[in-house]
């Protein structure tokens, strides 16, 4: 048996805590300044904490810019997990996951600083970044396939095209909110395009 050392506990669970509040401050330094702009200084300061706990949980700012991108799929790809447990039809699913999305997006620092990153990422991390979009359009043409399985879906276009053009309308959307008020509109902006999509992928017969 591991002899038992006094307070092991409680430290350990302080530096998750440190961890965790060096992440969300990385989110909010990220979500306002690009990749080169931010410095560690303005992450510990943001956290309040020291820059020798950035280098002890982390080591530097590619590392911790890496872990920022990770919590953000992770957070995105949680959301998506919950509305397929749910059980509800592959159409559905799409317009329910458009907006939930959106909502991540539009209150998330952390989601949002791996937004603010893509565009300005080092070599070595770019394709981890722009992984997602090729990630999330794959998730969209699963739940397409699904659509089109359970009859939710009628359209009788590619699922790859379906879910691409999606795709397309949601990050042109993000983009203009990005641009706009930092992802503040883009819940409403995709309700705006959200008829379109429905329209696309249930068409009218014709008459």
């Amino acid at each position: 048996m591991a002899p038992h050392i006094e307070g092991a506990g409680t430290k350990q669970q302080r530096g998750i805590e440190t961890r965790m509040a060096l992440l969300e401050a990385s989110g909010r330094v990220f979500s306002r300044l690009s990749y080169d702009q931010a410095k560690l200084k303005d992450i510990s300061d943001e956290a309040g904490a020291s820059q020798g706990s950035i280098y002890f949980h982390f080591g530097n700012k590619y590392d911790i810019a890496e872990a920022v991108l990770a919590v953000q799929q992770e957070r995105m790809r949680a959301a998506l997990d919950e509305e397929l447990a749910v059980g509800r039809n592959g159409f559905d699913t799409v317009i329910v996951m458009l907006r939930r999305l959106a909502d991540l997006m539009a209150t998330d620092r952390l989601v949002q600083a791996g937004l603010q990153l893509v565009d300005s990422l080092p070599e070595a991390l770019r394709d981890h970044g722009h992984n997602s979009y090729v990630t999330w359009q794959g998730n969209g043409t699963m739940l397409i396939e699904q659509g089109i399985r359970d009859g939710s879906i009628t359209s009788t276009e590619s699922p790859r095209l379906l879910a691409e053009i999606i795709n397309e309308l949601y990050v042109g959307a993000q983009m203009m909110a990005g641009m706009a008020d930092r992802w503040g509109s883009l819940p409403d902006r995709v309700d705006r395009f959200l008829p379109f999509v429905k329209l696309l992928l249930r068409p009218e017969p014709e008459r």
